[in-house]
């Protein structure tokens, strides 16, 4: 089992995740950071708490930032994840606590105790990982691969050229994005081109609703697809399909045989009028060849193998 931590901003996607990361054979979870994102970080921490009580594994949770890099940006997507984070489907109060210690302390401390480099896997805004390489650089050479549901290469969901994490704190973005970590971007384009959950698949999840997982999972999709319908989604991936973007992000982790990729140089908006927030794919033709050439280099996903995908979810939730 490869050791990993994962970093999140708990809303109705990073549950999905959070319950295929915990519950995959491949995958020791070490500890789950949380940073405020889909909603503030109060919620964040008691939704993430709700998820590990229902995944039937226990892993301990750590509350980070409470806001981006410049606060005053600070914007939430209670329209998007419910005023609660998880669809306000009124799960129950946890029965796990979050840990005293601080989310930055914890990465820092988990991951220069490691005697090998260990994965990181980021769902939500990059503002925990940003403050603790600027505070302990030295992790860096501990980190075996970042993987991140970050970003977009031809669109994006927040404002036109932005995909969400990045938006919420593109300082943060830019340090992670400018550093020297190894990384692997999840954007959004992929689910739209075999990063899908279709009909079947979802109905074979909702049968085994005995399973406190399946049962959290089953309910949590049929939000996203009452959430979806009218949408553009609803066309370009099938009736009744779903394509939470951190779920695929951690099937991806576990197996990333799934992505196909390109290396490109990316970069992040900070200042535009217009496109804070968008990740710029340096696509040129002699990137290879442009000074710094390794700086912001990252394998990034354009499209999913949709078999492999499925099959990985419905092995790990319903063994």
């Amino acid at each position: 089992m490869r050791k990993v931590i994962i970093d999140c901003d708990t809303g109705i996607d990073d549950a999905l995740a959070l319950l295929l990361a915990l519950r995959s054979p491949d995958l020791n979870v070490l500890g789950i950071t949380c940073v405020n994102g889909n909603v503030t970080l109060d919620k964040v921490v008691i939704n993430t708490l709700k998820v590990v009580d229902h995944s039937g594994k226990p892993a301990p949770v750590y509350a980070g930032v409470s806001a981006p890099l410049l606060p005053e940006k600070s914007e939430n997507a209670p329209h998007i994840h419910g005023t609660d984070g998880l669809g306000d489907l009124s799960f129950p109060e946890p029965k796990s606590h979050v840990e005293r210690e601080n989310a930055i302390a914890f990465i820092i401390r988990i991951l220069m105790d490691s005697d090998l480099p260990m994965d990181w896997i980021s769902l939500g805004p990059l503002t925990n990982i940003a403050l603790a390489i600027r505070e302990e650089p030295k992790i860096i050479s501990k980190v075996r691969l970042l993987t991140m549901m970050a970003g977009a290469v031809d669109f994006g969901n927040t404002r036109p050229m932005s995909e969400f994490n990045v938006f919420a704190d593109p300082e943060a973005a830019k340090i992670v994005f400018d550093s020297d970590l190894p990384k692997m971007m999840v954007p959004l384009d992929p689910l739209w081109h075999g990063g899908q959950i279709n009909r079947t698949e979802i109905e074979q999840i909702e049968t085994a609703a005995d399973k406190p997982w399946c049962d959290m999972a089953a309910k949590l999709i049929k939000q996203t697809i009452e959430m979806a319908e009218g949408s553009r989604r609803k066309y370009s991936m099938g009736e009744g399909a779903v394509a939470p973007p951190d779920l695929l992000t951690v099937a991806i982790a576990i197996n990333p045989s799934i992505g196909q990729f390109e290396n490109y140089q990316v970069f992040v908006e900070t200042t535009g009028e217009y496109t804070r927030g968008m990740t710029v794919i340096d696509r040129r033709w002699n990137r290879n060849y442009s000074e710094n050439t390794n700086r912001n280099q990252m394998a990034v996903c354009l499209s999913a193998d949709q078999k492999k995908y499925s099959e990985l979810i419905l092995r790990t939730l319903l063994s």
